[in-house]
Parts: C-alpha cells; sequence; structure tokens
C-alpha cells in the first residue's frame, strides 16, 4: 500500500514515513497518482477533492485580452526591477532633490551630473517598456503565449 495519503479537508498530501499527524479524512493515493496530480500542478492545474478523492482540475484557458494583460504587467515588473537596479527610490528622490538644486543654481555638480546620468538610464527602461508595450497590443495569441518580458527588455525578439 502506498503510503501517500489525501487529505480532502485540508487539500494537502501526507506521507506517513514523515508526517506524524495525519488528518483522519486522508485516503490512500498511489505514488503513480501523486506524480501525476503534482505534475498536472506544475501546469497550471488544481489538485481540488471529488468527494474524499484528489482530482484535477484544469482551469480555462486565458482569453487574448487575459494574455495581454499578463504580458504588461510583466514588462511592468521587469522594468521596476531594471529601474531599481539603477537607483533605489531613496536614491531617485535624493537625485530628484540634487538635479533641482542644479537647476536653480545653474551649476551641474558632480552629484547632480551622477543624478542625471542616472535619470538618462531610467528613462531608457521606461522607454524600452513603452516599445515592449506597443509590442505587445499587436501580438496575436500565439505571440502573447510564447512572451517572455526579460527576453524582450534584453532586446531579443518579443
Amino acid at each position: 500500500m502506498s503510503p501517500i495519503r489525501y487529505s480532502a479537508a485540508t487539500g494537502g498530501f501526507y506521507d506517513i514515513r514523515i508526517h506524524a499527524a495525519i488528518p483522519d479524512d486522508a485516503v490512500a493515493v498511489s505514488e503513480r497518482t501523486h506524480t501525476k496530480l503534482m505534475r498536472a500542478q506544475e501546469n497550471g492545474a488544481q489538485i481540488v477533492a471529488l468527494g474524499a478523492q484528489p482530482s484535477i482540475l484544469v482551469p480555462p484557458a486565458a482569453s487574448i485580452d487575459q494574455l495581454r494583460a499578463r504580458a504588461l504587467a510583466a514588462i511592468d515588473v521587469a522594468a521596476a526591477t531594471r529601474i531599481l537596479a539603477i537607483a533605489s527610490l531613496a536614491r531617485q528622490s535624493n537625485d530628484n532633490a540634487a538635479l533641482a538644486v542644479a537647476a536653480i543654481a545653474g551649476v551641474l555638480s558632480d552629484e547632480a551630473s551622477g543624478a542625471l546620468d542616472r535619470r538618462v538610464a531610467i528613462d531608457g527602461v521606461r522607454t524600452r517598456a513603452w516599445e515592449i508595450a506597443a509590442t505587445i497590443a499587436a501580438l496575436d495569441e500565439t505571440g502573447l503565449k510564447a512572451f517572455d518580458a526579460a527576453s524582450a527588455f534584453d532586446g531579443a525578439a518579443a
């Protein structure tokens, strides 16, 4: 008999060789079924209880609008990550202050020069994000499913 148990109450798997406390409703599940369920979950399915037994629930396919929204959200995250790698929020705030002082004084200090360099780099990231967003707007379903934000930012084909 398999050492794997499934509890509909907790939605979890338990191994009698490892877990000391196993819910009373836990039922035996073959290792083959457990592996099949876990692989399905890795591919986006949910494991749900069908009576006492675990079952696979495959979510409906995403609409093209949902795929596009996911791609745009991924670009926002990628852009934010790249911008923060250039300058933290605190550094950006200090850079804004340094640039304001330089504008008022009419003199570009070393601090303001560094701030300007970072601002140019950040603006480059934003510009690239806008370009990628325009590309996303034109992608069909196949292109959206294959879209990879990191590759798009690195200049690879979107």
